[in-house]
């Protein structure tokens, strides 16, 4: 149903870019990371998945499409009063699908716009100590639902070339993998994404 919702969104934004004043296209570099935490009696997991990649956009004024690759590791600590442990996890690959409304803010030498919108995260593959995980639990481990917002911004190298910074916090529902190892714990599960885009207007 997320899949379905997604796409219906993305194909009314492709549709109705050709309202906007403006259309681009850009491409770029991502940093993100993930942290999800379970707490029950004392006791935390913590898996954090950290990494970098690439995305492109196509950017309508108000509304901005995305498409992109992560690649990235996993770490487990588990902590307690006292003591904690902590282990290395599998190397994995996620194609990320995104989709935001924005509100840009002319400043004069630079234009700003917050952001706010959804990601969906579909896993590529994962593997640990060069044993490769079965296309199922790929798919329990890191398939997620998000909903992002943050700010970003343009700035003109000329008039058809901008660089774009922005930076994403998100909320997510989790994986699979991680609500059925929930159980009676609470669960948080967040993260955030800094990137740099080179955008060019048609």
């Amino acid at each position: 149903m997320k899949k379905k919702i997604f796409l219906a969104l993305l194909i009314l934004t492709l549709a109705a870019g050709g309202a906007f004043a403006q259309v681009s296209l850009g491409a770029g570099g991502n940093f993100a990371v993930s942290f999800d935490s379970l707490k029950e009696d004392g006791v935390e997991i913590l898996s954090t998945t950290s990494g970098g990649g690439f995305y492109a956009f196509l950017d309508a004024t108000y509304l901005e499409a995305d498409i992109g690759l992560l690649f990235g590791s996993q770490k487990t600590k588990i902590s307690w009063e006292g003591g904690s442990l902590e282990s290395d996890g599998a190397n994995v690959s996620v194609l990320t699908l995104g989709l935001y409304g924005k509100l840009p803010i002319d400043l004069g030498g630079f234009t700003l716009f917050p952001m706010l919108g959804i990601q969906l995260d579909v896993g590529l593959s994962a593997e640990q100590d060069g044993v490769k995980y079965e296309s199922e639990d790929v798919a329990d481990g890191l398939n997620r639902f998000w909903i992002k917002f943050g700010v970003g911004a343009d700035f003109n190298l000329s008039e058809q070339l901008y660089l774009r910074p922005s930076f994403l916090y998100g909320l997510n529902f989790g994986t699979k993998t991680m609500e059925d190892l929930k159980g009676d714990a609470t669960s948080f599960y967040h993260g955030l994404d800094i990137r740099v885009a080179l955008g060019f207007r048609f």
